[in-house]
C-alpha cells in the first residue's frame, strides 16, 4: 500500500481553479485516488487548508474542505505529543516554517508506522529537500 501525504499546498490548489498549481493539484490527487493508497493530511495542515475558505466562505467554506477530505477519503492526523516533538525536531534541523515541518513529519511518522510506500505531495521544494534528507532509509 502507497501512503500519500498532503502538504495544504496540493489541496489548496485543488481547491481553488484560480491558484497558479491547480491543475498540478488535479494531476496529484488523481494519482492518489488509487484504490491502494491512504491519504492522509496532519491536523496542523488541515488548519492552512481551512483558512481561504474560512475567510472567503464562513462555515459554508470550511464544509466544502471537509466534503473534500471526506470524498477522497483524506484522514486528518491528529497532532499528538510524538508528532509534536518530531515536527519539533524537523524545525531545529531545517528551515522550515512549522506548517511545513509537520507535513515532513507527519511523512516520516507514516514511514515509521505503515508497511508501504510514502509518498509527500508538495509544491515546495524546500519541504520535499527535507523530507528526502529526513526519511527513514529503507522506509522503516
Amino acid at each position: 500500500m502507497v501512503v500519500v501525504v498532503f502538504d495544504a499546498d496540493v489541496l489548496i490548489g485543488f481547491l481553488s481553479r484560480d491558484d497558479a498549481h491547480h491543475a498540478a493539484a488535479v494531476d496529484r490527487m488523481r494519482r492518489a485516488l488509487r484504490s491502494d493508497t491512504q491519504r492522509v493530511v496532519s491536523a496542523v495542515n488541515y488548519t492552512e487548508v481551512l483558512i481561504g475558505p474560512l475567510r472567503t466562505a464562513g462555515g459554508a467554506g470550511a464544509r466544502t474542505v471537509d466534503t473534500m477530505l471526506t470524498r477522497f477519503g483524506i484522514e486528518t492526523i491528529p497532532v499528538d505529543m510524538t508528532l509534536a516533538k518530531r515536527a519539533g525536531a524537523v524545525r531545529v534541523r531545517t528551515t522550515l516554517k512549522l506548517p511545513d515541518a509537520y507535513a515532513v513529519a507527519t511523512a516520516v511518522h507514516a514511514e515509521q508506522h505503515s508497511n508501504g510506500d510514502v509518498r509527500l505531495e508538495t509544491f515546495d521544494e524546500k519541504v520535499a529537500h527535507a523530507y528526502s534528507q529526513l526519511r527513514v532509509p529503507g522506509g522503516k
